[in-house]
């Protein structure tokens, strides 16, 4: 590609608070940074122009496919396009387009002008290219594609028919040449009208028949690795024929030193890859003939046709899954209760085999911003040591040296809602509050224990407060609590009822709309029901049924996301699955 000005072939898009006069919302960039520009436009410039020249450079050595994926990868485009609602769709459209580019290279050669103008000339024409298939890997389909439009993608099973058909006869052209300059013809002999080679014709040709060859197994090689689980190929070929031994399935026997003598399913093994080989020469169908030929009617329904199916070899037993080691515990805090109902698997990971959670930001000195736990429990703190406002910002961030002025601002404002909120000035009318009290007690065999954020009892009736500074976004908090709230409320009136609590009133306040109280009423008659809820997750917890339940709340921090599950990308529903890593001792 001609390096051309740079200022003739970029424009950039910018805007500010709103259009240049004119109506353009864009103008073109010289060779050097416009001026007026602040220091962040002038560095976003500056690198957009890097990028360009970079690419620029790239363009007079690759082919158009691979310059379209670097154009993509070196501007995120790719990564801008996968984010959005349709995204699989537009990136496959992406790819179909560097596939397009590829075709035209080969027919035009790496001419990037004329590979844009041609993309004009088709939409000035009117063309209409179809969309391009957005799950074209992933889709429950089969689909059927020559091996060029199959380069870069991967499938789950690949079948490569018809590979006993070797490459085309070359035309016995008059004229050949080679790339590297050789060239040789033939000519009629005038004195016996016989052609001749001369100027080494027969090793221009020669040459040009092994390079054809050698082009043919790359192609064959790339389909072939289009494979991720299980690769079919299937041909027919002649072992006593010359012309057969030049093709794609003999190739491949011969590499995996496949007999053809064996008629029947064989399996070979070859550097840790186990390959079965099917040999059919159709001596059993000759065989079968002519008590075929008797038959004046095939019958359709009988024991052979039914069990037509061959059998094939019979693999190695797979290794018995260990079974799971027993965790017994003897002490559970509510808030591994709580873990335990947002993700039993997360909870096994970190409260069992002891994974330590991904780093909270605040604690780090240097870094900036708290994660949301650490701003859960700042609020618990100032709350219960009842923090005056001065003092505030200089206990945080003591604790937290990360927190940022919007973190400080935001915990103000968390603990402004409590103090205004209905239910905290109902608590100081009247009085009889402890905060932050720790709570403990014994069920089948297990020491539950935690604390009340607010605990007050008055006469049998008890009243315990938690406040939760969760992000609400477009939830209820009545729905947040049902989701994942259950199990911690009932341990909080269990606990209140083993404290003397003839009644209990259990209440969550989220901070962000503290007039949204969700409350509700336990009495002695639903202490039965109570227990044995517990008692189910605890059982849950002793036999090691460990489910991942991947959701947004469970799985940021999760030590085990990426390493031992796969998080979101897991189904919604999944099966009870055995931990892959052994406990902890």
């Amino acid at each position: 590609m001609p390096h051309r000005s740079w200022a003739s072939r970029t424009t950039v898009s910018y805007s500010s608070a709103g259009p240049p006069a004119g109506g353009r919302s864009s103008r073109g960039l010289e060779r050097d940074v416009p001026a007026g520009l602040g220091p962040r436009d002038a560095r976003l410039f500056a690198a957009f122009k890097q990028r360009y020249e970079r690419l620029a450079a790239l363009a007079e050595r690759v082919g158009l496919e691979l310059l379209c994926e670097r154009i993509l990868s070196e501007h995120d485009y790719d990564l801008a396009v996968l984010a959005r609602w349709d995204g699989s769709r537009r990136y496959a459209n992406l790819r179909k387009l560097a596939r397009l580019a590829r075709s035209y290279e080969e027919l035009r050669g790496p001419d990037i002008e004329g590979f844009v103008r041609f993309l004009r000339d088709q939409e000035a024409a009117g063309a209409k290219e179809v969309e391009a298939v957005a799950e074209e890997e992933g889709g429950d389909a089969i689909r059927l594609l020559t091996i060029h439009a199959a380069k870069g993608l991967e499938f789950k099973v690949v079948v490569i028919a018809d590979a006993g058909r070797g490459a085309p006869a070359s035309s016995p052209d008059e004229i050949l040449c080679l790339p590297d300059g050789r060239f040789g013809f033939r000519f009629a002999d005038p004195a016996t009208g016989h052609r001749r080679p001369v100027f080494g014709y027969d090793d221009v040709r020669e040459a040009e028949r092994a390079a054809e060859e050698e082009e043919s197994r790359r192609v064959y090689y790339v389909a072939m690795t289009r494979a991720i689980d299980r690769l079919v190929i299937s041909g027919a070929l002649d072992p006593t024929s010359r012309r057969d031994a030049a093709t794609p399935i003999a190739w491949v026997l011969d590499r995996v030193g496949a007999d053809l003598a064996d008629e029947g399913p064989t399996e070979i093994e070859r550097d840790g890859a186990r390959v079965l080989v099917r040999v059919d020469t159709g001596a059993r169908a000759r065989e079968d003939e002519p008590a075929a030929a008797s038959e004046s009617q095939l019958a359709l329904f009988t024991a052979e046709a039914n069990g037509a199916v061959p059998a094939g070899v019979e693999l190695p037993p797979l290794a018995p899954v260990a079974e799971p080691p027993a965790h017994p515990v003897r002490t559970l805090s509510y808030s591994a209760l709580a873990l335990f109902e947002h993700c039993s698997y997360r909870f096994y990971a970190e409260r069992i085999v002891g994974m330590r959670p991904a780093a909270a930001a605040g604690t780090v000195p240097g870094t900036a911003g708290l994660a949301a736990t650490e701003i859960g429990d700042a609020v618990h703190d100032l709350l219960e040591h009842a923090a005056a406002d001065g003092d505030a910002r200089t206990r945080v961030v003591a604790r937290y040296p990360g927190a940022t002025d919007a973190d400080l601002e935001r915990i103000e404002t968390l603990i402004d809602a409590w103090r205004g909120s209905p239910l905290a000035r109902r608590l100081a009318a009247d009085g009889h509050v402890r905060l932050e009290l720790p709570f403990a007690f014994e069920l089948d065999g297990v020491l539950v224990r935690g604390r009340f954020d607010a605990f007050r009892l008055v006469d049998g009736r008890a009243l315990v407060v938690d406040y939760k500074t969760n992000a609400l976004d477009e939830l209820a908090p009545a729905e947040i609590v049902e989701a994942e709230y259950v199990l911690q409320r009932l341990v909080y009136a269990l606990a209140a009822f083993r404290a003397g609590a003839r009644e209990v009133e259990v209440a969550y306040v989220f901070l962000e709309r503290p007039e949204d109280v969700v409350v509700k009423t336990f009495t002695g008659d639903d202490l039965p029901e109570l227990e044995a809820a517990l008692s189910d997750a605890i059982a849950t917890i002793q036999r090691g049924d460990f489910r991942p339940t991947p959701s947004d709340f469970a799985c940021p921090g999760c030590p085990a996301l990426d390493v031992v599950c796969a998080g979101p990308r897991l189904p919604r529903a999944v099966a009870p699955v055995t931990p892959p890593v052994a406990a902890a001792s």
